[in-house]
């Protein structure tokens, strides 16, 4: 974080505890008016209880912008109230007088506020911000082999997945080219005519002169020397020959594909105005999107539209207490598995359990440090991402599921028909699965799926939709584009997958696919360009494989 982004946050939070403060006579002079009145009318619960609201309201704001002494007095008066209320005392003349005393005492430690430094607080959570990851630009590897034949079957192979592969038959051209530009990965054997680590050495020394390259190794030695050496120099992967393409690539776009991670949404439900605004500025700036609902009675409504990850819920509310509104948030089957957090002074364990067996997955007493804040929700956030993420992937390819693929192609529709736009369907099968199977084994069919899926993914575009249908058939979804334009990028992603070699147990085998494709508005609905779709991969299929039709 910039200072000049760091000195914004401090203003702005400076500026909502300031507009805080601001309500505290207000609020101070309500509690003044209600203890007067309850000198007449001892027995009067509800003047207790909008008491005890306040009191406990002030208790976790003022803290929470960094006034502890306001907050510590606050606290001291809702827990005189709290005990009153629930133990059903009498009230008397001496804690009539407590009480007053207390309330004087937040009169006049409002005049002369203690600050605490809630910027100092509020940073220690800077460093835990963006997820996401500016997507990387660069994606040349540079691929290092003494075996001219091996060199340049990996560099073909490799640059099917839209990589620029840089070959190197001899390390001192590789080091050489190292000085001059970083690659996005280095792929290195070991043994050259150097030595039997030379390889390795030669990666050594890069580190040496500070550059944190990406390193995959691959050798004919398998032995545990060979690979111990090869994780001090910094390997990130090792692959015995011969290697396996699917595996390679795997690993090489783990180590090079920096993608966008889409910002965790929070719902925040508070009807403390400037403390819902202090929570959201410090998740916000912590890289999160942030949803405010004052008013609980609607929280319903934003459920729907936000979709959060997370709802962060105070639990004393005015006319809608927390626990209850987490137990009919519970009961709508869409956002049963949401997790809710819960904010709140309350300190007693015992109702902290029962709130959260109405529905709550976490309990955060207030003041909540803001670093904590951003930890215990971004866990909770991500864990609700996980999930979402194996009830709607594939587990193999880690694409979209059948019935995701169907929602998407549905929403696709939708928008092309608003826009009066257009918009295209394509279903893809792999040939002879049945018989690389039975050949081969189905561990091999499942490379050659991965292989297929990692293609599709690197190739299509990111407004694309690409989806396992099940078995060897994928979906591909391609928004605001023509027939033609599909088939030409489609195309040309079957051409690069049938030269892809694929490896088993030393033999290599090729793989090629069939495909149809369907457009909209031709097709008048998501119903109609599945049916035709199908049908004209079927088209395909029966024409010779390996060859797209269009309906």
């Amino acid at each position: 974080m910039t200072e000049n982004g760091g000195n914004n946050i401090k203003d702005k939070l400076g500026s909502l505890r300031e507009s805080y403060l601001g309500q505290l006579p207000a609020k101070i002079k309500e509690m003044e008016e209600n203890c007067a009145a309850l000198k007449e009318d001892t027995g009067n619960e509800i003047t207790l209880k909008d008491m005890h609201r306040t009191a406990h309201s002030i208790a976790g704001t003022s803290a929470s912008f960094g006034c502890k002494a306001i907050g510590a007095t606050a606290k001291s008066l809702e827990t005189i109230l709290k005990t009153v209320i629930e133990e059903k005392t009498e009230i008397n003349d001496k804690i009539l007088s407590r009480i007053s005393a207390h309330i004087a005492a937040l009169h006049d430690s409002i005049k002369q506020p203690e600050y605490g430094t809630i910027e100092n607080k509020t940073s220690e959570c800077f460093s835990l911000s963006r997820g996401a990851v500016e997507e990387g630009k660069n994606k040349t590897v540079f691929l290092v082999e003494d075996d001219p034949f091996l060199l340049r079957n990996l560099e073909i192979q490799i640059g099917h997945f839209s990589y620029d592969v840089k070959a190197f038959e001899r390390l001192d051209d590789f080091k050489k080219a190292i000085k001059k530009s970083m690659p996005s990965a280095i792929i290195m054997d070991i043994i050259f005519h150097e030595g039997d680590l030379a390889g390795i050495e030669a990666v050594q020394d890069i580190r040496k002169e500070g550059k944190r390259i990406p390193v995959i190794f691959i050798s004919n030695r398998n032995d545990l020397d060979a690979r111990l050496q090869a994780v001090r120099a910094g390997g990130e992967a090792y692959f015995v020959k011969p290697v396996s393409i699917a595996n390679l690539v795997e690993r090489l776009d783990v180590l090079t594909t920096y993608r966008d991670v889409e910002p965790y949404r929070i719902l925040i439900v508070d009807d403390e105005v400037e403390l819902a605004e202090f929570y959201s500025t410090v998740l916000e700036t912590a890289g999160m999107r942030a949803r405010i609902v004052n008013d609980p009675l609607k929280v319903l409504e934003s459920l729907i539209e936000f979709n959060p990850d997370l709802i962060l819920m105070d639990k004393y509310m005015p006319g809608c207490d927390g626990q209850y509104l987490a137990k009919v948030i519970r009961q709508t089957e869409a956002f049963f598995s949401i997790p809710i957090v819960f904010l709140s002074t309350e300190s007693d364990i015992y109702k902290q359990m029962t709130a959260m067996r109405m529905g709550g997955d976490d309990f955060l007493t207030k003041p909540i440090d803001p670093g904590v804040l951003v930890s215990s929700v971004s866990i909770r956030a991500e864990r609700m991402r996980t999930v979402r993420s194996l009830m709607e992937k594939d587990s193999l390819t880690g694409l979209l599921n059948h019935t995701k693929t169907k929602e998407q192609l549905d929403l696709a529709v939708e928008r092309a028909e608003r826009s009066s736009g257009k918009c295209c369907f394509a279903m893809i099968d792999i040939d002879k699965f049945k018989f690389i199977n039975d050949t081969y084994g189905h561990p091999a069919g499942d490379r050659v799926i991965l292989s297929l899926s990692r293609l599709l993914q690197q190739r299509m575009r990111k407004v694309d939709t690409v989806g396992r249908y099940g078995g060897e058939e994928f979906a591909v979804i391609l928004g605001d584009t023509d027939a033609a334009s599909a088939f030409r990028v489609l195309d040309e992603i079957r051409v690069s997958f049938s030269n892809i070699r694929h490896q088993h147990e030393g033999k290599e085998f090729f793989a090629t696919f069939s495909c149809g494709i369907a457009a909209f508005p031709g097709c008048k609905d998501a119903v109609t360009l599945g049916s035709e779709a199908d049908k004209a991969l079927y088209a395909a299929k029966n024409t010779g494989r390996n060859r797209i039709e269009t309906a």
